[in-house]
């Protein structure tokens, strides 16, 4: 299987878009502009880097909770931050979070990272008081989801809607021999599943094939229906 080069043109009669939903960017933690790698992270991979630290996550979604979970037993403190009173991350890990070590600060909001140099501190605001205070930090953990996009694709004159690629019942978008399957696509009645998306791309394909060779059929037939040996 070869692999695509960048800037490289490649001839195609037809085209398939299966992009998920795009490229993934963490949602940047207001403040942090300047501290990526400086004690910022926006995933954690492993644990051990934050051994004897005071650890700081912010969110309130599965990725926050169980994330700062984890750093428990580990790190030498560990504060999840949510601007919330209630948690989006599943129940189970929430009575957990609840059971553990872990400080939890509801509806509060990060304002600024401080340090020179290096993460000192986290400055939190009440979202009620709008009272702030620091949390003694030498790193935090944004885990505030990601977002999608999509734009590039929408540059080529794709009919677009909330970050997804409107297509008909052949997987064809409003271009001519583009087709589009999985995630990236929406259409009345859309399931978000892996298996619904394998039929989407088999369904593109199919009919991708008409528009290259009209006198070709929309059911390629099955394997076993080939000639016997």
């Amino acid at each position: 299987m070869g692999h695509a080069v960048a800037g490289a043109a490649v001839a195609a009669t037809a085209v398939a878009v299966t992009g998920g939903i795009g490229p993934f960017n963490p949602r940047p933690l207001p403040g942090g502009e300047e501290w990526p790698g400086r004690g910022l992270e926006y995933i954690v991979p492993t644990y051990l880097p934050y051994a004897g630290k005071d650890v700081v996550v912010v969110g309130g979604g599965d990725s926050a909770v169980d994330w700062a979970l984890g750093l428990e037993g580990v790190a030498e403190s560990v504060t999840l931050v949510h601007r919330r009173d209630e948690f989006r991350a599943h129940a189970h890990s929430v009575r957990m979070l609840e059971a553990s070590s872990v400080t939890v600060v509801t509806s509060a909001q990060p304002v600024s990272i401080n340090g020179d140099g290096l993460i000192s501190s986290l400055t939190i605001r009440d979202t009620k008081t709008k009272e702030t205070r620091d949390l003694p930090a030498q790193a935090v953990v944004a885990a505030l989801g990601f977002t999608a996009d999509i734009t590039p694709l929408e540059a080529w004159g794709l009919a677009v809607e909330e970050r997804h690629i409107l297509v008909d019942t052949t997987m064809a978008t409003n271009l001519p021999r583009v087709f589009a399957a999985g995630d990236i696509t929406e259409y009345t009645g859309k399931v978000r599943l892996i298996s619904v998306g394998f039929g989407e791309a088999a369904t593109a394909v199919c009919n991708a094939a008409i528009v290259i060779d009209p006198s070709a059929t929309v059911f390629p037939g099955h394997s076993t229906e080939g000639a016997q040996a």
